[in-house]
């Protein structure tokens, strides 16, 4: 233990008053003239060429779907098949009435003849031909033929009609993804072509860079490292174009796709995020209820079909009458009149037919267990998905609040590196660094702006009803 003792008498000292240590003394810059590197040129810093078409508005987007979508026009035909499959089965519960006629001639006859008496008192017979059979006979006929009573047929008709409202029901949902594919490609190929401006730009900062190395190596005051450091800047900047270019052909080909054409399209080159949403929110209203969503009422909809398609096969086991009627005329007789009429009336009632029926009977209730889980499903597939779009507004808003500040952070840190490297300070590593750092920054904001909107749009149609 050391022990700090005070000698006897001494007179203490007061301690000396604090004095600031002094800042310490800054590097000053070489005072040397920055180095200036010459302008650059590049033919990869040329935009790629544009789409064949390109459309102007929203709108225009909504007239191609109508008129060209495979997927709009194969859905829309369905609610018109539903449509004739009503009709196909309101004619199981309607008369059925036929005409026919016929003609025949006979090539081998027989000529018989006949001696009849004469109405006169003691008068000669009177000779009578008969040809055997008719050379030519008419026959003209009108059939009837009513399902009179039919349980399982006019059971069908309601739910023919019932399959209409489904029908309707998958279409809404069917325009719904239709949008909500075309708002993902638009925003895509926004994005695509904003990425391949940067990279574009990347490429310029690239070569001057470079240009910038290869200055301080004429003037002694660089190595070859640098140049090559450069260089390899350079090259991973075209690497970016190359891939980013080929994205953008891919963007703009989904989306005539998606529009049902051929050729590439691009949107509005100068469309405006706000404006889109507010656009994408008129076509498509939003349900509060989840319950309203095109897919979970379609799905619903199912449950009640397999419900009556159970009792449809139920009344496979009742019986049925039907009523006939026949009226026919011809221009030969047969020990009977010319002209006929008749109405019947047959009562069936189904027996056994090997078993088919119970097998129906079996078969439609095990669909109606996988429709309700078909709409569960549904259900918690809404449920989750509305929660999600919900989130990812926020999500998608923080990162690109935070890739903001990241890029104006690589953007300062850039120019810095840049001026001192101008200066003699710093190595050519600093400045690659920096340059990928900004280039990657450049390119996260990009996309997350566009993704901004894209999760915006996706809170509006997740639980949308599109009408157009």
């Amino acid at each position: 233990m050391v022990v700090f003792a005070r000698a006897a008498g001494a007179q203490e000292t007061p301690p000396a008053p604090h004095k600031p240590r002094p800042a310490p003394a800054t590097v000053a810059a070489p005072d040397s003239p920055p180095i200036t590197a010459p302008p650059v040129s590049d033919p990869m810093l040329e935009l790629p060429p544009e789409a064949p078409r390109r459309i102007a508005s929203w709108d225009e987007a909504l007239g191609l779907i109508r008129a060209q979508s495979p997927d709009y026009v194969t859905s829309y035909q369905s609610v018109l098949r539903a449509v004739a499959q009503k009709r196909i089965a309101l004619a199981a519960v309607l008369p059925v009435l036929t005409a026919q006629g016929s003609y025949v001639h006979q090539f081998n006859t027989t000529s018989i003849q006949l001696l009849t008496p004469s109405p006169a008192p003691m008068g000669q017979p009177i000779p009578i031909t008969l040809v055997s059979p008719n050379p030519d006979s008419f026959t003209l006929g009108v059939g009837a033929n009513w399902s009179l009573l039919n349980p399982r047929a006019i059971y069908s008709v309601g739910t023919a009609s019932e399959n209409i409202d489904v029908a309707k029901l998958t279409f809404s949902e069917q325009r719904r993804q239709i949008v909500l594919a075309v708002v993902h490609t638009m925003l895509a190929t926004l994005a695509a072509e904003r990425v391949a401006e940067v990279d574009r730009v990347g490429l310029r900062s690239g070569l001057e860079r470079l240009a910038l190395t290869q200055a301080r190596l004429e003037f002694g005051q660089g190595t070859a490292l640098d140049v090559d450091r450069g260089q390899q800047d350079v090259e991973s900047a075209r690497s970016l174009i190359i891939s980013g270019d080929e994205s953008l052909r891919e963007t703009r080909e989904a989306l005539g796709q998606a529009l049902g054409s051929p050729a590439p399209i691009s949107p509005p080159g100068d469309l405006d995020l706000e404006q889109f949403e507010n656009a994408v929110a008129r076509t498509c209203k939003v349900n509060d209820d989840l319950d309203r969503r095109p897919d979970v009422a379609a799905a619903r909809g199912r449950v009640d079909l397999a419900k009556r398609a159970v009792h449809d096969a139920e009344l496979l086991f009742a019986p049925y009458l039907g009523v006939e009627s026949q009226f026919a005329t011809s221009n030969v007789s047969v020990l009977g009149p010319k002209t006929t009429w008749d109405l019947g009336a047959t009562i069936t009632l189904p027996l056994y037919d090997g078993g088919a029926r119970y097998g129906v009977l079996r078969d439609a209730r095990a669909a109606l267990e996988q429709s309700r889980e078909a709409l569960v499903t549904a259900r918690l597939s809404a449920v989750v998905g509305s929660a999600q779009a919900s989130r990812l507004v926020g999500v998608r808003q923080a990162s690109r609040d935070v890739a903001q500040q990241q890029r104006d952070l690589a953007k300062r840190i850039d120019d810095r590196t840049r001026d001192g490297y101008a200066h003699g300070l710093g190595t050519s590593l600093d400045l690659v660094t920096s340059a990928q750092a900004l280039r990657q920054a450049e390119i996260d904001l990009a996309i997350l702006d566009f993704q901004v909107a894209e999760a915006r749009a996706d809170a509006v149609l997740t639980n949308g009803e599109c009408l157009y």
